[in-house]
């Protein structure tokens, strides 16, 4: 196998390797991964508050759906929508929508009438689920508790609207055609001892799909192995999501060692105009969201390297987020490089080991991103951007 890691690096950093072995399948008796592939109308109207709301990344995406919510819900839904947004997007900075799909995940989503009913009852529909989470916040669920009354509200609004009518006559076809074509499309791979390999600790067999119509542009983790994607990304779009959000987080990032092994990146002025300087509406606003959504990253194009769904990862890095995830081009090229991406272990010790022997200093990862996607985009990063923005 470490031919074939050898072979796949050379294949996208030099284009100097043939075709490599096929990809690694296990036998239908041997595979452990459980694929759970549904849709969810409540679901759905979660998500859509979001977007009409004033979701910037949706906004060109949804206009007709967010049309229908302005002018077709009363003025006292619409208000309540608004105001859920003021609450999360703008006065907190979390995506609305995304938010809270995974408060609500937490019961029956399947309906509007669900989500209605644990809008209207969160501390007994809601807090027995979310209690078994490992992010678990008390205060969080608190501050949830406050604005549920108008989260109630927006929900019934829409429901009193005709919400599930016109999403049955407008919707709800293609979102149950990409359930069956999904199954059929993610079941032969068996992801879930590859991630294992790499995080070095079991993980539940089982991976559910929530396939939906207002999810674009994200890929939306939600309680346990569970994840929102959009109906019409195929299969081997799905199966790249659920690679990566199972990874989340790949690390504690309350890990006592990673401050000090971490402090001459986070410093490196490079490595801050990443992080302050890219478009904020893509997320990932510190330092340690990058690097938690880097190492994800890097994580999940091993798994689909391995697994034959990979996406070209200088394609992938050079057009991703506006080119922003150098440091997961970088952890993706040592891991390859370090044997890593071959043998396994625990990404948290390797990610520390890696940092230790220097194969993640800031020069390093520069240079392992420049072998990965090219210097034009490595270059684009610098207190030159900074400059150039203020005398934008």
């Amino acid at each position: 196998m470490r031919n074939l890691v050898i072979c796949l690096l050379a294949l996208w950093l030099a284009s100097g390797c043939a075709q490599a072995e096929e990809p690694i399948r296990a036998a239908a008796s041997e595979t452990r991964t459980e694929w759970v592939v549904t849709s969810a109308e409540g679901m759905d109207a979660i998500l859509l508050i979001g977007a009409a709301g004033g979701d910037v990344m949706q906004a060109d995406i949804y206009p007709e759906g967010i049309a229908w919510v302005r002018e077709t819900v009363s003025p006292e839904g619409v208000e309540a929508i608004d105001a859920i947004d003021a609450a999360l997007r703008q006065r907190i900075g979390v995506l609305t929508g995304p938010s809270m799909a995974y408060f609500f995940s937490a019961n029956q989503v399947e309906t509007l009438d669900d989500v209605i009913a644990s809008a209207a009852d969160p501390r007994g529909r809601l807090q027995p689920g979310l209690m078994t989470s490992p992010h678990w916040d008390a205060e969080r669920f608190e501050n949830a508790v406050r604005l549920m009354p108008t989260i109630h509200t927006a929900l019934v609004e829409l429901r009193a609207a005709g919400f599930s009518q016109w999403y049955a006559d407008n919707f709800a076809d293609d979102v149950n055609a990409a359930v069956g074509v999904n199954r059929a499309g993610v079941e032969a791979y068996d992801i879930i001892p590859e991630q294992e390999r790499l995080l070095g600790r079991a993980l539940d067999p089982q991976i559910e799909i929530l396939i939906a119509n207002f999810s674009r542009p994200y890929g939306i983790r939600i309680m346990g192995q569970r994840f929102i994607a959009y109906h019409g990304w195929d299969a081997q779009t799905q199966l790249r999501v659920a690679a990566h959000e199972i990874f989340h987080p790949p690390f504690d990032p309350d890990d006592p060692d990673l401050p000090e092994l971490l402090s001459d990146l986070e410093a490196d002025p490079w490595m801050r105009s990443i992080v302050e300087d890219h478009d904020p509406r893509f997320g990932y606003n510190s330092f340690m969201g990058v690097i938690n959504e880097g190492s994800t990253q890097a994580l999940d194009q091993v798994v689909s390297d391995r697994l034959g769904f990979a996406d070209d990862p200088g394609e992938r890095w050079r057009g991703n987020d506006g080119g922003m995830h150098m440091f997961a081009a970088a952890a993706w090229h040592a891991m390859v490089e370090d044997g890593f991406a071959e043998t396994g272990g625990t990404y948290s010790d390797w990610l520390k080991s890696a940092l230790r022997r220097g194969l993640l200093s800031p020069a390093e990862v520069r240079r392992r991103a420049t072998e990965v996607v090219g210097a034009e985009t490595v270059d684009q990063w610098g207190p030159h951007r900074a400059a150039a923005g203020e005398a934008d």
